[in-house]
């Protein structure tokens, strides 16, 4: 039957068992979050597709899932989410109690002259020759002893102010946050993947470009060198036809070694050798994922790193209640129940049992005022989760907002250089037909195909950009809309 004093002390642990801390939120903050964004949206969404697939992209949803699947980055983030999992248990375990299970053997030989005694004082015939020492001459009686110990032994500290079931309260929070924390990192790993895909995926096109613009260059070269050796161009003409040539070479070998560069990037990502061979033939879609136009402004709380800071708060609240509480006594079991022979075969024979029960009581008297410090820096600690809970959330509102901003600038950019492109081309191949009339000079010629080059490279960096913006724009709003419904 359990000694009374355990039963009263598992009555109160038990009675305190519901004990919590209040949960925080956004709304106890001074934060005013308006219902709707500064910039408006406008743009018809449909929410049946994920981000990934509203592109129309087999080659990033394949490219995606083999980062998913191999990348060392993603992999390793998975292992540092098992590391808070069990450092979690290993802080929230003081709660329970510790049982150890032993067994022990010893062995010892003692001889009587330890103890002050003579051979003489017991007689020659009392003693066991078997146990005497040949060896010596004076005949000194000696023994030996054997003991088994079997048993199981416990502590438990009685947590019966609720100190340790706050800072098993602050490990979970811990571990939560750590989860949402790397949670966003994966997240973030993924749509940054995807951004340096269609970087490379521009860097092709740009590749691509920088040598249809070599083959136009070549082509008037020959042309004018063709004209030269009849006497019908200036050596002008020629050499400038050369010089642009050699130019065209130069930027078509840049832009392959950004390609190259790209493309190892890629496939060091998915853990392949970086052959710098990823992408081959490649265009930047004109799908983008859509974005609803009814998001509120507090949809910026489900973002995982918002998560993780808001229960960074809860955890130091409950720090602060486990360093109130290590000012009240503190109450603990201990014990110990086995058996104790020197037969081995005995050794569950409880005829040989042992036992003990004890019960301790600390409290401090004084400490140099390191408990009540030890308060003060968890309420410090407390209000700088606090600031720091205030300060992402205006950050990720900020995000938001330019890139919402941005969004709505690179629209009116792409369209303005859509119709650039188109322009420049015609006024190239325009002043191809006036020169070789010889109505216009070579100048004319050279410089309306720098220029249409030029438009059609900066077209495909708005482009990326567009995707990059909305890429980054859905990472600062946390995910897809695919629950959100139009108009809600």
């Amino acid at each position: 039957m359990l000694p009374i004093h355990l039963l009263i002390s598992l009555f109160i642990i038990f009675g305190f068992g519901c004990y919590n801390n209040p949960r925080n939120s956004v709304d106890n903050l001074d934060i005013n979050i308006p219902d709707e964004w500064s910039v408006p949206i406008h743009e018809k969404s449909n929410n049946n597709k994920d981000w990934v697939t509203a592109f129309n992209d087999k080659e990033l949803i394949s490219y995606l899932e083999a980062v998913k699947a191999k990348s060392p980055d993603l992999l390793s983030i998975l292992q540092n989410e098992k590391i808070g999992r069990y450092n979690a248990k290993i802080r929230g375990a003081n709660i329970l109690p510790s049982l150890n299970f032993g067994f022990n053997q010893s062995e010892s030989r003692q001889n009587l002259s330890a103890f002050g005694f003579a051979d003489s004082f017991l007689g020659n015939q009392g003693s066991d020759s078997s146990s005497q020492n040949n060896s010596s001459s004076s005949s000194v009686v000696s023994f030996k002893n054997k003991t088994f110990g079997l048993g199981f032994n416990y502590q438990w500290e009685l947590d019966i102010w609720g100190r340790l079931l706050n800072e098993r309260i602050a490990a979970s929070k811990d571990y939560e946050a750590v989860k949402y924390d790397l949670s966003y990192l994966g997240f973030s790993l993924v749509v940054r993947s995807a951004i340096l895909f269609y970087q490379g995926v521009e860097a092709l096109e740009q590749s691509t470009l920088s040598k249809e613009s070599y083959a136009s260059l070549v082509e008037i070269r020959d042309l004018v060198k063709n004209r030269y050796e009849k006497g019908l161009r200036s050596s002008l003409d020629y050499r400038l036809a050369e010089t642009s040539v050699s130019t065209a070479i130069l930027e078509m070998e840049n832009r392959k070694n950004l390609l190259i560069s790209i493309n190892r990037q890629l496939e060091t990502l998915v853990g392949q050798y970086p052959t710098g061979t990823l992408l081959k033939q490649k265009k930047l879609p004109t799908n983008l994922p859509s974005i609803p136009k009814s998001i509120p402004a507090a949809i910026i709380e489900r973002r995982p790193d918002i998560r993780s800071l808001i229960l960074k708060v809860e955890s130091n609240v409950s720090r602060i209640s486990q360093a109130k509480r290590n000012l009240l006594p503190g109450i603990s079991l201990t014990g110990s129940l086995g058996t104790s022979t020197q037969d081995f075969e005995k050794l569950l024979d409880q005829d040989y049992g042992i036992w003990n029960l004890g019960l301790n009581v600390t409290a401090p008297i004084f400490n140099g005022k390191r408990l009540r410090s030890a308060i003060k820096v968890q309420e410090a600690a407390f209000e700088i989760s606090r600031q720091d809970l205030v300060k992402g959330l205006l950050k990720a509102f900020s995000e938001v907002e330019q890139l919402m901003y941005f969004d709505q600038s690179l629209k009116v950019q792409i369209n303005a250089m859509r119709s650039g492109v188109d322009q420049s081309k015609d006024a190239y191949n325009l002043s191809k037909e006036r020169y070789d009339k010889g109505v216009t000079t070579l100048e004319s010629v050279l410089s309306s195909q720098r220029q249409y080059n030029a438009i059609k490279s900066q077209y495909l960096q708005l482009q990326r950009q567009s995707i990059e913006n909305r890429l980054l724009l859905i990472l600062a709003l946390g995910g897809d809309f695919s629950y959100i419904k139009e108009g809600s």
